[in-house]
């Protein structure tokens, strides 16, 4: 089983909120959309982060 702490998550998702902040200025709809899919993904990688670290803390 390949070990997912979550950075891969966190790191998309904080790339999202960012390109809302840069390219898609003009365009409200995508701007929002990116900040949404981004925000929803970091809090989803904590969760997966979290998850990992009771496998990892447990397995000891």
């Amino acid at each position: 089983m390949k070990k997912n702490n979550g950075t891969t998550f966190m790191v998309i998702g904080l790339m999202f909120t960012t390109l809302r902040l840069t390219i898609l200025n003009e365009h409200k709809i995508l701007q929002y959309s990116a900040l949404i899919l981004g925000v929803a993904l970091t809090i989803y990688s904590v969760f997966v982060s979290d998850k990992w670290k009771k496998t990892k803390k447990n397995g000891k």
